[in-house]
């Protein structure tokens, strides 16, 4: 059971994170304070919100934080030194991006067309799968949320509508600059390059839906009931999504994390300047009750970025190498298919990334060619996994079952993993 939120705390632990976005902002794009001053307030937020996380996620946590805890004793006993600079701030960016994020769901939440009459037919299917992708690249989660409530109209989901909004959702991991996938795969892959990663993720997530939308259109395309999207609240986050790839294809040393950390927020609230009476109030209220909700990703990316420390900390000491001389196109394809399955059983994929990271590093492999198997893995993951967050939720509202989700995107997932594996052999890292 999840404890209701109490005013003051959740306020406190609001300022804390939004303490942690701005400073993570300012040590990445211009290196005035040390990384660390963000991953302090993160941590402080964790802790006063930890109590009211899921007891999944608090398993999850106490696991990782008792792996992170062993491989950091392990290396101060055997060479006198922990690296606790990276436990403690190692997933700042990420978590900061994550809130930063969050601030564009005051402007981009995915309003219904004028026309109240429900969409029906090939035409639906098509907008309403174009919409979740592009909506859930920006709102994330929410997004799948809103739309399911007004399809299902209060009822179960049909097959073919699950299928549209957990595969549309979660094909936006692969590309989107917007999704927790990229800053996880930024944080663990650095030296990636935003460019060569939407090179790879944009044709993946076209494969995405084009085979969703075969998959549908071969159940009943023509009794689908649809979402009556508008997409005119997409300019702005689209323009500032450009805007972040132009800064960091003219300086590729810029943070994009950091780019993110500091214009999503600042966006949103010029935005709310300019089209509400009280848009204080508005930011005031995100601050409160908006940042705190992402409890459950703050506990784990907390927790991860210790276990991620641990285990570099292991190998370093241990000398673990895996029985590959480098890290190319097959060895990642391999590694995509690990982290899938790692998924299927409930393991969250920043945990498979954080550890996948610490045992590859050795391996030195092309940041951009590692990055593109998180985003993969994340992407597929989020979609075949019955214990996704997103899957987790439609089964608690619509009645839908584990087993039945799995089913219906096993073959999916099995086509995407190849597909991702053919990209990867033409990566120029591969």
């Amino acid at each position: 059971m999840i404890r209701p939120f109490k005013p003051v705390p959740a306020t406190v632990a609001g300022l804390a994170l939004t303490a942690c976005i701005a400073l993570s902002a300012v040590a990445s794009l211009t290196g005035a304070v040390p990384l660390l001053a963000a991953g302090l307030p993160a941590w402080l937020a964790g802790v006063i919100l930890c109590r009211d996380v899921p007891r999944r996620v608090r398993i999850q946590s106490s696991v990782l934080l008792a792996v992170g805890a062993l491989g950091l004793g392990v290396g101060f006993f055997a060479e006198g030194a922990v690296d606790w600079r990276t436990a403690v701030a190692g997933n700042a960016l990420l978590i900061a991006m994550l809130g930063a994020v969050s601030f564009l769901r005051l402007i981009a939440v995915p309003p219904a067309a004028a026309s109240a009459q429900v969409p029906l037919g090939r035409r639906s299917l098509a907008t309403t799968l174009a919409g979740v992708h592009l909506f859930g690249s920006v709102v994330n989660l929410p997004t799948v949320f809103i739309m399911a409530r007004r399809m299902s109209d209060g009822r179960t989901l049909s097959r073919q509508q699950a299928i549209t909004l957990v595969r549309g959702f979660g094909s936006a991991a692969f590309w989107s600059p917007f999704f927790a996938a990229m800053a996880a795969a930024l944080t663990y892959a650095p030296g990636a390059r935003l460019p060569t990663l939407l090179a790879f993720g944009v044709p993946l997530a076209l494969v995405a839906l084009l085979i969703t939308f075969r998959d549908v259109s071969a159940l009943d395309a023509e009794g689908f009931v649809g979402y009556p999207i508008n997409f005119s609240s997409l300019w702005l986050p689209g323009l500032l999504a450009l805007a972040i790839l132009l800064a960091h294809s003219w300086r590729p040393s810029l943070s994009v994390l950091g780019l993110i950390a500091l214009l999503a927020p600042t966006v949103t609230a010029a935005a709310l300047l300019i089209n509400q009476r009280h848009p204080a109030r508005t930011l005031a209220d995100h601050v409160r009750s908006g940042l705190p909700a992402m409890r459950g990703e703050l506990v784990l990316f907390l927790s991860a970025g210790v276990m991620a420390a641990g285990l570099m900390s292991l190998v370093a000491v241990t000398g673990l190498a895996l029985p590959f001389e480098r890290f190319g196109g097959p060895q990642a394809g391999l590694l995509l298919a690990l982290l899938v399955g790692l998924a299927i059983v409930g393991v969250h994929p920043v945990i498979g990334v954080a550890a996948a990271a610490a045992v590859v590093a050795p391996l030195d492999p092309d940041p951009s060619l590692l990055a593109s198997c998180f985003l993969a893995a994340w992407g597929i993951g989020v979609a075949v996994s019955p214990l996704s967050a997103v899957n987790l939720a439609l089964q608690g509202a619509y009645s839908l079952q584990p087993l039945q989700i799995l089913r219906w995107n096993l073959p999916y997932a099995a086509i995407m993993i190849a597909v991702a594996a053919g990209l990867f052999m033409l990566h120029p890292g591969g």
